[in-house]
């Protein structure tokens, strides 16, 4: 299920303080298929509804890494990484894309 219909944007963002997703980066890594990485921003309420800790859920059951974190101006950016099919259901579920 996807209940946060979001618009996102890429975004080159500072790395530090984050929240690592699906923390076993061998389940991405334990493919032959070529792995990409997506940065991006997301805009509207995500704070303050547990954007972040269904980010991680979400990369968890789908089987992708990343990170995710809020900013200052309102915003959550992250990065998500692992194979092009599972890096496009992550944005998807995501509301990303």
């Amino acid at each position: 299920m996807c209940p946060l219909p979001l618009a996102a944007a890429a975004v080159a963002a500072p790395r530090a303080p984050l929240r690592l997703l699906g923390r076993g980066l061998t389940a991405a890594m334990s493919t032959a298929r070529p792995l990409i990485s997506v940065d991006y921003e997301v805009f509207g309420k995500v704070q303050g509804v547990c954007f972040r800790m269904y980010t991680e859920g979400e990369a968890k059951k789908i089987g992708v890494v990343g990170w995710v974190k809020n900013t200052s101006k309102g915003t959550v950016t992250g990065q998500v990484q692992g194979p092009e099919d599972k890096v496009s259901s992550m944005l998807k579920c995501s509301g990303l894309i």
